[in-house]
């Protein structure tokens, strides 16, 4: 199941005069998914784990331990590439959009 962002589009074009908020086409694809598990009873039939509570909030902050400083640099990096690519996605669709 995959929504693509000219179908998004598309469905909140074609609604607009009807709804005053555009449609949260991911939003609505995560609740279907959850209640089609639900329904199905995935969780039994294939023994998926449940994640069960989810904390609210933040946790507090504390320094992390200083034993593993390398996996710290490869996290970083990849948090970078992955800011990057981001950031370069958003500047083409924002160059498309205004062209």
């Amino acid at each position: 199941m995959c929504v693509h962002v000219g179908d998004q589009e598309y469905i909140n074009e074609r609604f607009k005069s009807k709804l005053k908020i555009p449609i949260p086409a991911e939003l609505l694809l995560v609740i279907l998914a959850t209640v089609i598990s639900y329904l199905a009873r995935l969780n039994e039939r294939y023994a998926l784990p449940i994640i069960g509570h989810i904390p609210s909030g933040l946790p507090a902050p504390r320094v992390p331990p200083m034993t593993a400083v390398g996996s710290y640099v490869v996290d970083g990096m990849v948090l970078g590439v992955v800011g990057f690519v981001i950031a370069v996605t958003m500047a083409r669709l924002m160059a498309e959009r205004n062209l």
